[in-house]
């Protein structure tokens, strides 16, 4: 069976309880790990990729066209993305290489069919626009510099789609983003705090 025959099956299990399962393990690892209080670059990773999830989430529309605007017209999928970069930024802070390693890989495997899933669905759902999107803008790692705005308006031909929505975000639940950043750094400065006073 090819990977893409595969994918739905795989991503079904993943979509579950498992991506959930595995996103509690990995920010108990990050807290209960963490030694010393969060260093600055890993700080700003893991803002950023909240950031581009935010920013993300105010082109996403679920109707009839697709998601061209904004981190649209760099990569396919900013969310994931995003998800990601928090997560390596997070890791990143307690200098923690070993878990930044197997979170890297993890990733790559899980989304790797998560991805492939969708974008089953999408080319179903928006037919011949999605194909000519994907010839456009690649997956996961954004091209240099965005599509232009003619080539999308061949994707999407709604003007309104390609600028930024507040309501939208808040109606995507945007800020959960920055409230997963906070609750991550907060913690770890936290745990570190612990360490620092009564256990070491």
């Amino acid at each position: 069976m090819s990977t893409e025959l595969a994918a739905p099956q795989i991503s079904r299990f993943l979509l579950g309880k498992t991506r959930i399962f595995a996103a509690w393990i990995f920010g108990l690892i990050l807290v209960f790990t963490a030694r010393e209080y969060p260093t600055l670059p890993g700080i700003v990773l893991c803002f950023f990729g909240a950031t581009l999830r935010y920013w993300a989430s105010g082109f996403l529309r679920k109707d009839n066209r697709p998601a061209v605007g904004g981190p649209y017209a760099w990569v396919r999928n900013p969310l994931y993305l995003g998800t990601y970069l928090m997560a390596v930024g997070a890791t990143l802070s307690i200098e923690n290489w070993i878990l930044l390693a197997i979170v890297t890989v993890f990733f790559a495997v899980i989304y790797h069919f998560v991805i492939l899933a969708e974008e089953i669905k999408l080319r179903e759902i928006f037919g011949a626009p999605y194909l000519t999107y994907c010839t456009l803008v690649p997956r996961f790692f954004p091209r240099p510099w965005p599509a232009t705005q003619e080539s999308l308006k061949a994707v999407n031909p709604e003007m309104s789609h390609h600028s930024f929505s507040g309501p939208l975000a808040s109606k995507n639940k945007a800020f959960e983003a920055y409230a997963t950043f906070a609750v991550i750094i907060v913690g770890i400065s936290a745990i570190a705090f612990a360490w620092k006073t009564w256990l070491l």
